[in-house]
């Protein structure tokens, strides 16, 4: 009697590591395809895909120059967009980096992470080329269209 009830409190403990354990991988297949760049916790499931894939690659200087600038993204925008031109190079170097890295990892997961980083590596881009593109108004010296009009410029 003793050994059945352990048998079956055994199955069951063990029935429900193995389904919770399905859970967080498939959670983490999800992640890979679900979201477009990285953001919002998405960067930490790519973390943990690349630290099981990549181990080497997450101990080197490009990847925490990447995973710093996307935090900072995602934690501090106004801090992000003050970055020094030569940080976003330094970002670039390293997404590019990345990608080839996790380029030349095999399967449907590393692709979609692939796609990710490029994806990332892009928006961060267009995003520090608006505000490089938006310049402050002097408004000083702005001079409104009723008052251009009225001086005849």
């Amino acid at each position: 009697m003793k050994n059945s009830f352990k048998s079956v409190i055994f199955a069951v403990t063990l029935g429900s590591f193995l389904i919770s354990a399905n859970i967080v991988n498939a959670n983490d297949r999800d992640s890979a395809k679900s979201e477009v760049m990285l953001v919002k916790g998405a960067e930490v499931n790519f973390a943990n895909f690349m630290s099981k894939k990549a181990k080497k690659f997450v101990k080197t200087e490009d990847w925490v120059i990447f995973v710093n600038v996307v935090k900072l993204y995602n934690n501090s925008p106004a801090r992000f967009m003050a970055m020094s031109s030569s940080q976003k190079a330094e970002f670039n170097e390293a997404a590019n980096n990345i990608e080839t890295k996790v380029a030349k990892l095999r399967g449907d997961e590393a692709k979609a992470w692939r796609n990710k980083v490029v994806a990332t590596t892009k928006i961060l881009n267009v995003l520090w080329n608006y505000q490089s593109n938006v310049e402050p108004v002097d408004q000083e010296n702005a001079v409104s269209p009723v008052v251009t009009e009225m001086l005849g410029r």
